[in-house]
């Protein structure tokens, strides 16, 4: 409800300041103006409105192609905001300078109507060529990235593929999750570690995805822990759902590997945790079974988990959560929040691995932050040999 509300207010807010700025000061006729206002209205209020549509039950190709518009549009419209409002602050600025030096030019003041129905043009145009770059980027497939660490604690190589934020839900096509299940069972890994908001729906909504993400195949085991979007779409019915699909669940647990000294714990999403009155975040719990000369690695959603850590409670932690950003400039909040945006960070001598997300949430767009999933290989080495 907090959810709908706030969206509510926003898209007010930004859809006033979008038609304002777009269409408000210009010469466009009043039907082009309307059409341009109707357009934003639909772009602003796209979430709210996918949220009406699945909370009434829809599913299938009607929701599917409703929520894809309606997000596509959002994304869209956030675009053209950001480039409105940068375009505006630039323009402005780089005039106050002229006029100090050159004095008062109208040809470019940012107020004349001819130069501002065509920046205008420009900008929209910008916008919409971002916007389509950016749904190629979000629907196409995630790139397998690899990663190479080592550690003396290990007696033989270890392999884990790290797949987080998938986001499946129902407008999700059981096609694209076969693929994706298809290229993660290719990598062979030893390990299949699911970082959290595997899903973003009801069990009951995606039950022909899940029966495609079953199929994941690791030598070791499927390892889940969970994100906030579990947690919001009814944990307790994905907890056993997972555990009836053969997934370890991590939920403060740990495991140890029986033929080997890598012990792999998972914990809930910790920003959730703090907010519920049932769930909590039991990382003593998580780790116990395992010992010091172990090789621990922690599955955790949200990364700034690991601020709490030191090095000799785990030696890797794997998360996901940031979505990289997902569309620029939305890059910027998430890095100041959130401070690990993506990659490998050393974080009081753990290693830390933030996926960007094999999925997207809400516009099925990506800017300057492709989906990945992760092979992740630990070698076995020598004390005296340096790590890298």
């Amino acid at each position: 409800m907090y959810f709908f509300v706030a969206s509510i207010i926003i898209a007010v807010a930004c859809s006033v300041i979008t038609i304002r700025t777009l269409v408000g000061y210009t010469s466009m006729k009043f039907k082009y103006k309307l059409a341009c206002s109707l357009l934003i209205l639909a772009g602003w209020f796209a979430p709210a409105l996918v949220g009406i549509l699945r909370r009434s039950g829809l599913n299938g190709w009607l929701y599917s192609f409703l929520a894809d518009t309606g997000y596509f549009l959002f994304g869209a419209v956030f675009l053209l905001f950001c480039l409105l409002l940068l375009r505006d602050i630039l323009w402005f600025l780089l005039y106050a300078l002229y006029k100090r030096y050159r004095g008062e030019n109208w040809a470019i003041h940012p107020k004349n109507i001819n130069i501002l129905d065509k920046a205008n043009f420009f900008t929209v145009v910008l916008a919409a060529f971002l916007s389509f770059y950016a749904l190629l980027e979000g629907t196409k497939l995630p790139e397998i990235k690899y990663l190479n660490l080592s550690s003396a604690k290990i007696s033989k190589d270890l392999t884990i593929a790290h797949v987080s934020d998938l986001h499946i839900n129902r407008a999700t096509s059981v096609g694209k999750v076969r693929k994706i299940v298809d290229m993660i069972n290719g990598l062979n890994p030893d390990v299949i570690a699911l970082t959290g908001d595997v899903i973003d729906d009801r069990v009951e909504a995606v039950l022909p995805q899940m029966e495609e993400l079953k199929n994941l195949k690791a030598r070791y085991a499927v390892f889940v822990s969970f994100g906030n979007h579990e947690f919001y779409n009814g944990l307790l019915p994905w907890q056993f759902k997972f555990k009836q699909m053969g997934f370890y669940i991590m939920f403060n647990r740990g495991i140890k590997f029986p033929d080997s000294n890598v012990f792999i714990a998972g914990i809930p999403d910790s920003h959730t945790a703090r907010l519920s009155d049932v769930w909590v975040v039991d990382f003593v719990k998580a780790l116990k079974g395992s010992r010091q000369e172990d090789y621990r690695i922690l599955l955790s959603h949200t990364p700034d988990f690991v601020d709490y850590l030191t090095s000799d409670a785990i030696d890797l932690q794997l998360s996901g959560h940031t979505h990289g950003g997902q569309i620029f400039p939305f890059h910027l909040p998430v890095k100041y929040a959130n401070r690990y945006l993506a990659g490998l960070y050393d974080v009081n001598g753990i290693q830390l691995y933030v996926s960007r997300g094999a999925g997207f949430w809400g516009p099925p767009m990506r800017l300057f932050a492709p989906s990945d999933i992760t092979l992740i290989t630990v070698k076995a080495k020598d004390e005296e040999e340096p790590a890298y």
